[in-house]
């Protein structure tokens, strides 16, 4: 009788080195936006929460080069730009006001981002909001933007296609 143990040994090691690595995978793509808006300052500021290997992927698309997220000062200018091009909220439709990028913290397999988008005063009535993060990539991919105003608090629902919504306060 001969023994499996070669195979088993090599099925253990096969099995060992690939299912830490699909434990980090993900099957879900999901951003979360959590905005408030500060009267005092005049902005919306703004919380972002994105997998970080998502990111690097847009990133690295947009740029044509692998981009793997650190510390650095080019890397956080990417982030801003990406940013910039994505994620607005407006009173007027189509309006992007110039972003402040205030910097990135990781969280596990995820990177929160901060960032500030002038308001001027008490946005009343109706805003326009856009939330294309990481559609390009994934098909799939859903941006929830939780936006708070002078106390009401609404949520929009961003996919693929529906990028943008209007709110209404």
């Amino acid at each position: 009788m001969k023994r499996a143990g070669g195979s088993t040994f090599w099925l253990a090691l096969v099995l060992g080195l690939w299912l830490p690595a699909a434990a980090w995978a993900h099957d879900f793509h999901t951003s979360i936006t959590d905005a408030r808006y500060n009267p005092k300052n005049q902005t919306y500021e703004l919380s972002v929460r994105v997998f970080a290997d998502d990111l690097e992927e847009a990133l690295s698309r947009r740029h044509k080069t692998t981009i793997r997220l650190d510390r650095s000062e080019k890397v956080n200018k990417l982030m801003a730009e990406y940013l910039q091009a994505h994620v607005a909220i407006s009173a007027v439709k189509g309006t992007r006001a110039t972003q402040k990028f205030l910097g990135a913290q990781e969280e596990a397999d995820a990177v929160w981002l901060y960032l500030e988008i002038p308001a001027g005063k008490v946005p009343a009535g109706q805003l326009w909001v856009q939330n294309a993060l990481l559609v390009e990539i994934f098909d799939d991919q859903t941006n929830i933007l939780n936006l708070e105003v002078a106390g009401k608090k609404r949520s929009v629902l961003c996919r693929p296609g529906e990028t943008q919504q209007t709110v209404t306060l």
